[in-house]
């Protein structure tokens, strides 16, 4: 199976030179960061790569002014630049914990959703799109035994902005609305006992929140942008909750020996207008986000499926549409930061030998190891078996997968 290999050359105190290497196509002079200090008590203890616009690149103002750093095009871009793929597009499917996600640079999985895509138009606080902004429209909970709550609502005089941020694990949520979901949890408070738990956190016997189990509660979140589109977005209990792991690597457990889950959620001040959505709410849904439109798309996911079907998607605002029917589209009214001009050019070779290996279970609470499930679209995808972790604290590991440009386009460029 193709791996993703990584060799780094260092012109820059505090800003590397990436090769990439997704099977045997390799990608020259990518610029990354290195974090030489992480302050991070959470484990496993993985790179973060920033898949969002160039302008939101880390660098210090040190390195740029003293040390002579230059801005630099985002991994997503490079790959549009160097034409692995033809759009600034890539879509995210959590799955379950228990089995792989994927990442698809350029491309979506028709067989990871069901129903449509909604397209939701991103907010701008500049006048410019540059970040994946959306509005939380409302909240609602329904416990096994009780009728539907409302958690969270927003107004014309209170909007709620919320941004999905798979390097988030905790769901924010103000006071009120906090307290209501640790109340029907049935969560009890961390003891010093339970390792890997956050001071203050919540734990459950995971089979008691085990996803699909009868009598739970269920969670449904309203997303909106700067359009007339709404997309919903349905999740249950056992999403809210994630596995403890204890310093050898194997599960926490209780004095019965059962394994440990804590609740994911964290509070923050009710007047918070600003509320990140974490890693366990996304698990939910199948996620499409268009740099070059600065939209988002999203579609309730199917979970715990071993099927795919893959398909490029080329740029332009109906880039989307032209390879699924299944799409609620609206367009974009607001100005969306284009890509970066810079000097340098990318091109694609092919390696003649690996260059290196992203190994390394230990760190991760689950198994690692990926089976192939799209071999029906080889010549068009490349897969790799390496865990690795995109912006995002996960329990397992990502498949890596750059949908590559039509074989004429990688032809002229000397493919």
């Amino acid at each position: 199976m193709p791996e993703l290999a990584v060799k780094c050359r260092y012109p820059f105190p505090e800003q590397y030179s990436l090769i990439p290497c997704l099977g045997d196509l390799v990608v020259g002079n990518v610029q990354v960061g290195l974090a030489h200090d992480v302050q991070w008590s959470n484990s496993p203890h993985t790179g973060i790569m920033g898949l969002g616009y160039s302008s939101k690149e880390a660098i210090s103002r040190k390195a740029r002014k003293h040390d002579g750093v230059p801005s630099h095009p985002s991994f997503v871009e490079t790959l549009v630049k160097a034409k692995v793929i033809a759009s600034r597009l890539f879509s995210i499917y959590h799955n379950t914990l228990d089995l792989y996600g994927s990442i698809l640079f350029g491309g979506i999985d028709t067989a990871k959703y069901d129903g449509s895509l909604t397209t939701l138009n991103c907010l701008s606080k500049t006048g410019v799109v540059d970040s994946w902004y959306l509005t939380l429209q409302e909240v609602t909970m329904r416990p096994y035994d009780g009728r539907n709550q409302t958690l969270l609502r927003s107004t014309k005089d209170k909007p709620l902005w919320t941004e999905p941020d798979t390097g988030t694990p905790g769901w924010r949520l103000p006071t009120s609305a906090y307290h209501k979901v640790i109340g029907y949890s049935g969560a009890r408070s961390a003891e010093p006992e339970d390792w890997g738990a956050d001071s203050g956190s919540f734990v459950r016997v995971c089979s008691d929140v085990a996803r699909g189990i009868a009598n739970t509660t269920h969670f449904q979140l309203k997303l909106s942008g700067n359009g007339t589109n709404t997309a919903t977005l349905d999740f249950e209990l056992a999403d809210l909750f994630t596995p403890l792991t204890a310093p050898g690597g194997g599960a926490t457990t209780d004095e019965l020996g059962r394994p440990l889950c804590q609740l994911r959620i964290v509070e923050v001040p009710e007047r918070q207008q600003y509320l990140v959505m974490s890693s366990s709410v996304m698990k939910a849904g199948y996620w499409v986000f268009d740099l070059d439109n600065g939209q988002i798309s999203l579609g309730q996911a199917r979970l715990g499926i071993d099927t795919s079907n893959v398909v490029a998607v080329q740029a332009g605002a109906d880039g989307l549409g032209k390879v699924t029917e299944n799409v609620i589209a609206e367009a974009q009214k607001v100005e969306v930061e284009g890509q970066m001009s810079v000097p340098d050019t990318w091109r694609l070779s092919t390696a003649t030998s690996t260059v290196g290996r992203a190994t390394g279970a230990q760190p991760y609470p689950t198994v690692t190891g990926i089976t192939t499930d799209i071999d029906v679209f080889k010549r068009r995808s490349i897969e790799t078996s390496a865990a690795v972790r995109i912006s995002g604290y996960l329990f397992g590991a990502w498949k890596l997968v750059a949908v590559l440009a039509t074989l004429s386009m990688l032809a002229q460029n000397g493919m």
